[in-house]
C-alpha cells in the first residue's frame, strides 16, 4: 500500500534526486514538480492499461435522440477515464475481436455521448482511482517509473536518466499486464452445438 507521497519518493530516487518530500505543499523544486505532474501520470497510467483495481462495469442511461449513423445514444459513465468495450446486460467475459461491439465517443451539451447500435449496453471502462490505498503495488511501481521520466530533466537535467526510466516504465508496465492476466478466470467455454448432438 503505496500513498501519494510515497510514490514520489520512489520516482525521485530514481532519478538520482537524493531529497524526499513530505508534501506536495512544501516550498521545494522536488514537491513542485511532483505536484505539476503527478494527477496527469496518474490517470495516464490508468488509462494505459485495464488495471483490474480500476475496472468497472455499468449500465449506460440512454438519452434517446441517436446522432445519424448509430441507433443508441448513451450519456459518459462518470468518473470513467477510457471506455474498453460496449457490453450487452450480464455480460462477464473477456470480448473476442469478432464479440466487439462497434462504438464511438462523442459530445453533446451535457458532456461526452457514446454512440452505438447496441440496445440496453453496457460499458466496461477504466474509472479514475484517487484514493491511493486501492493502488495495487505493480500499479505504484509502473506509476513512480512514470513520473521518473517526467522528472529527469527538470530536477536531474540527464537525458540519460530519462531514456532509463522511460525504458524501465515500458518493463514494469508489460510486467504489470501479464501479471493481471493470471488474476481472475473466465467462465467455460460454452460447448458447439456440433458437440452438444453427438452427446
Amino acid at each position: 500500500m503505496s500513498s501519494d507521497i510515497e510514490i514520489c519518493n520512489v520516482a525521485l530516487s530514481r532519478v538520482a534526486v537524493t531529497k524526499s518530500i513530505v508534501s506536495f505543499t512544501e516550498r521545494s523544486k522536488e514537491a513542485e514538480q511532483c505536484r505539476v505532474f503527478y494527477t496527469s501520470l496518474r490517470d495516464l497510467v490508468l488509462q494505459a492499461f485495464p488495471w483490474p483495481f480500476a475496472e468497472s462495469i455499468v449500465a449506460l442511461a440512454d438519452l434517446g435522440s441517436p446522432v445519424n449513423g448509430w441507433a443508441y445514444r448513451y450519456r459518459y459513465p462518470a468518473s470513467c477515464l477510457k471506455v474498453r468495450d460496449i457490453v450487452q446486460p450480464g455480460w462477464r467475459r473477456a470480448l473476442t475481436s469478432d464479440q466487439q461491439i462497434p462504438f464511438q465517443i462523442g459530445y453533446d451539451a451535457g458532456g461526452r455521448v457514446i454512440h452505438t447500435d447496441q440496445p440496453e449496453a453496457s460499458c466496461r471502462f477504466t474509472f479514475r482511482v484517487e484514493d491511493s490505498t486501492f493502488f495495487d503495488p505493480q500499479f505504484a511501481d509502473v506509476l513512480a517509473w512514470r513520473m521518473a521520466m517526467d522528472l529527469a530533466l527538470p530536477l536531474s537535467s540527464k537525458p540519460e536518466l530519462q531514456q532509463f526510466a522511460a525504458q524501465q516504465y515500458q518493463m514494469a508496465l508489460t510486467i504489470a499486464e501479464g501479471s493481471a492476466f493470471e488474476e481472475g478466470q473466465d467462465d467455460p467455454e460454452p460447448e458447439s452445438e456440433f458437440v452438444s448432438v453427438r452427446s
